[in-house]
């Protein structure tokens, strides 16, 4: 190849690579701005929001829509029900699936392909078609408007999922570790703690970021199960921020960022080992 040859080829490469920097860069700029417009008003005086003049960024900045979310919304409470709430639903995911996922993929027991499809199945039920008998059921244990039907539901729809995601994953550990393991005088729950955790923290984290997420973006149940602000979380009461009479933007995007923020930061916090653990655990097993 000449001279001349290989400066098109150099030149078509780049020329490719520039273009596909352009594409991501407006991809980014339609997902980002978004959020950037959510952020910007919930600053914004009242005046600047209902203005016919467009505004990118405020003329002014006020705090006055947090503060009235947090003093008269009662958000602060609203909060710390949403964090409790995913947080349990995690702790909780972790306690059931842990040992059932260990157990499916590295004891083997008799019956582990129809377990698995089983539990596939159970992945393909929509929520809305549960959320009826669910309620009588946490009527009739008398949990409606509680934290504990909250995170009982969010667990049993979230444990399918991260179930097979789990398992998978501990199927690509060699056997022989834990062979090696139980020959050293370890019993299961031994090998489980020193061997298969360590392993697979990505898949853990995949497993309690999609637990946690779950939880904290569910409307559906959380509207269904909870009545009062003694439980209920922060994505049923910023729909309240709607009023009958008018949306009071400044308010409800307030409401917003303060909902949005922690899914950003658990994605930031998350991001690579969200990546690595669905990347082995969809072609392990």
């Amino acid at each position: 190849m000449n001279s001349k040859d290989h400066f098109s080829v150099h030149k078509g490469d780049s020329t490719k690579t520039g273009c596909i920097a352009v594409i991501n860069l407006i991809f980014l700029v339609i997902v980002l701005f978004p959020f950037f417009w959510l952020i910007t008003t919930s600053f914004k005086p009242d005046t600047y929001i209902i203005s016919r003049t467009l505004y990118w960024l405020p003329p002014e900045l006020t705090l006055g829509h947090y503060v009235k979310v947090f003093t008269f919304g009662n958000l602060g409470r609203i909060f710390l029900n949403s964090v409790i709430v995913s947080f349990s639903t995690v702790l909780l995911s972790f306690i059931v699936i842990i040992p059932a996922a260990y157990a499916l993929a590295i004891l083997r027991p008799r019956g582990k392909e129809f377990i698995s499809k089983f539990i596939l199945s159970l992945q393909m039920l929509p929520g809305i078609l549960l959320v009826i008998p669910l309620y009588m059921i946490m009527q009739k244990l008398h949990l409606v408007d509680t934290y504990r039907s909250l995170i009982i539901s969010y667990t049993t729809f979230t444990t399918p999922f991260c179930f097979l995601l789990l398992s998978s994953y501990y199927s690509g550990l060699p056997i022989e570790l834990f062979e090696s393991a139980y020959i050293d005088g370890c019993n299961s729950f031994q090998a489980l703690l020193r061997i298969a955790l360590p392993l697979t923290a990505p898949g853990l984290v995949t497993v309690g970021t999609y637990s946690f997420l779950n939880a904290w973006n569910d409307f559906l149940f959380s509207n269904t199960f909870t009545s009062s602000s003694a439980s209920r979380t922060l994505t049923v009461e910023v729909v309240r921020l709607v009023g009958s009479w008018g949306t009071r933007w400044g308010d409800l995007t307030a409401g917003a960022t303060v909902t949005v923020i922690p899914v950003i930061l658990v994605f930031l916090f998350a991001n690579k080992y969200i990546i690595s653990g669905l990347t082995a655990g969809s072609v392990k097993g």
